[in-house]
């Protein structure tokens, strides 16, 4: 296992998750893709960065948006594996010109 456990706050007060939001021992995160090839695009970036993590998170591809949830499932909670992942996720969004919103944040249904 390498990665702890980390407390809601420790993860919104890190750099790099202003896209994200966390709901109970879960992160989520909105991104306005504004159209389903660049919300593919996303996908495939994620998928990237997932698969070289170890470490994988949902992911709900819709128009105009790709919405992403992630948490340890080892754990039954936030850990620095979800802090990292997110962390590059909206770097690869900014890499592609893809904005994240917050404000459209809702727990997974």
């Amino acid at each position: 296992m390498g990665y702890e456990q980390i407390s809601a706050e420790q993860f919104s007060q890190a750099e790099g998750v202003g896209d994200w939001r966390v709901l109970g021992e879960h992160a989520y995160a909105v991104f306005r893709t504004g159209s389903f090839v660049k919300g593919l695009e996303l996908v495939n970036a994620i998928g990237e960065l997932a698969e070289a993590a170890n470490h994988h998170p949902d992911l709900k591809l819709g128009y105009p948006s790709l919405a992403v949830h992630l948490t340890t499932h080892d754990t039954g909670s936030l850990t620095t594996a979800d802090l990292d992942l997110a962390q590059r996720i909206s770097a690869a969004a900014r890499d592609l010109g893809v904005g994240g919103d917050p404000e459209a944040v809702r727990a997974w249904e």
